[in-house]
């Protein structure tokens, strides 16, 4: 297909000129006059060049050659005529006319000026080619460049969470560990929040990036956990059994927006193929997380499963150290690691703490008379009792042998022998039974409080006055069965 040469005159013999001149060297001549429309035309990039009579268009040519270059045009613009002022070629010339030629050279010069201007635009075009394709280059090195410098901080934060998550055996803190290892650098988020259990207890960690949460939006986020938890594992927990640990602990519990989340956001915390808990991302504005997001989603739950699954390990082994073997309650070590903990909390906060220190009447005579096995029943059984009459906050121990100690936090010695006497109802109601054989099972007490010792003394004094009034109490009924005997 011959290329095209668009004539701007209104003088027919300039056509007939160009056509005698170039159309045997394969070029179709086109002409037109001067009109509103001419603009339209030569800007629609058709033609290979556009030969324009000066001194028709004169001034024009500067909005012209405006538009060469605001639209990119790969036209080729020589201009002709009579009137050509010098003053105006090389200005003209510097702003994008490839040529000028006085119309009493046309017949010479034409052809020449027009293949040079063609090569010339055959040059330009190579060149826009490159620079579109340098633009190009440059457009993927940047985004390489920023995927590469986003994949850094990813691999920055997951360094630094895995080196202080994986090994932790202390889950308190989980999720104000996660954001000390920038997570928000990596991912702009909503809410981030992990439900786990480490011994008897299910809890739900939870941040969010505003200032407060709604009751019933809380109480709803709650329940969607606990469905989507049971999705993943069968396991169904009731919401009344999440412990909730809310980051920052100053958030207010008022008004806000609902909060949702997709499938998408959600990963189980998952080892061996046992799910240990979940974790939710949400971004910001509950989007739904793009696929780099959800890569490291599931880094970061992988981590986390098995820095959980070390956790529970570790307070199972903790929870055996300080844990009676035969009747489940804590031992004589967890007793005390409690009311070290509790009795520096009291003088901390001045809030009263009371010991109850119990001792099985004639222990030894159940032993001699049904067995050892019959004497471990009656421990176990009478722990049971000591259990169900406690409260949860209430720290029930066997202290050693046939002696038990309960530590109560914030309890006075009123309610404490309030307490007391529920304790001596319930194991007078209880049948304690060793192969059809009833055994009478009756106990002595000794209660102590902070309120009573004095300033500077330690927990030491406080199980010394609860011993005490035990052994007295003690003694006392031993010497009321003797009279009663000896009537």
């Amino acid at each position: 297909m011959n290329e095209k040469i668009l004539v701007i005159s209104d003088k027919k013999m300039d056509c007939e000129l160009f056509e005698q001149i170039l159309g045997p060297k394969g070029f179709d001549i086109e002409g037109m006059c001067l009109s509103e429309e001419i603009e339209i035309e030569i800007l629609k990039d058709t033609y290979a060049a556009v030969l324009a009579d000066y001194d028709l268009i004169e001034n024009r040519i500067y909005d012209w050659l405006g538009f060469f270059q605001e639209s990119g045009s790969s036209a080729c613009l020589i201009l002709y005529g009579e009137n050509i002022e010098s003053g105006n070629i090389s200005d003209i010339l510097q702003k994008g006319a490839y040529g000028l030629i006085p119309r009493s050279l046309l017949s010479e010069r034409l052809c020449d000026t027009v293949l040079g201007g063609l090569e010339n635009r055959k040059t330009f075009v190579d060149i826009l080619e490159m620079v579109d394709a340098l633009r190009d280059v440059n457009e993927t090195l940047e985004q390489e460049k920023s995927t590469l410098s986003k994949k850094n901080q990813e691999l920055g934060f997951i360094n630094r969470f895995s080196s202080t998550v994986a090994y932790d055996y202390n889950w308190d803190r989980i999720i104000p560990r996660i954001l000390d290892a920038d997570l928000k650098k990596v991912v702009d988020i909503e809410l981030i929040s992990i439900l786990y259990r480490i011994g008897t207890r299910w809890k739900l960690a939870l941040h969010l990036s505003g200032k407060e949460i709604n009751k019933e939006t809380l109480e709803r986020l709650k329940e969607d956990m606990a469905v989507n938890f049971l999705t993943l594992s069968r396991k169904k927990i009731s919401t009344e059994d999440m412990d909730l640990h809310l980051y920052p602990a100053n958030i207010r519990v008022s008004s806000s927006g609902p909060i949702s989340f997709s499938s998408q956001c959600i990963r189980p915390l998952s080892l061996a193929g046992k799910v240990l808990g979940m974790l939710v991302i949400v971004p910001k504005g509950g989007k739904e997380p793009k696929k780099g997001l959800q890569e490291l989603m599931t880094t970061i739950s992988n981590i986390l499963a098995m820095s959980l699954k070390n956790a529970q390990e570790y307070n199972r082994l903790k929870e055996m150290a300080v844990t009676d073997g035969l009747t489940g309650i804590y031992n004589h070590k967890g007793f005390k690691e409690f009311m070290q903990r509790e009795f520096q909390r009291t003088i901390r906060y001045h809030k009263p703490l009371s010991l109850i220190m119990i001792d099985v009447d004639n222990f030894k005579s159940v032993n001699d008379s049904f067995g050892h096995q019959a004497g471990d029943c009656v421990l176990r059984e009478l722990a049971g009792c000591l259990k169900r009459s406690v409260r949860q906050t209430d720290i029930l121990a066997r202290y050693g042998g046939d002696e038990f100690a309960i530590l109560l936090p914030e309890t006075d010695m009123e309610r404490t022998e309030m307490l007391v006497k529920r304790i001596l109802n319930t194991i007078k109601q209880h049948v304690f039974e060793w192969r059809s054989e009833k055994i009478k099972v009756e106990i002595s007490h000794g209660i102590s409080t902070t309120l009573e010792i004095e300033k500077g003394q330690d927990e030491k004094e406080l199980i010394h006055r609860a011993d005490s009034r035990l052994y007295h109490l003690k003694r006392s009924s031993t010497l009321l069965r003797v009279a009663s005997r000896e009537v």
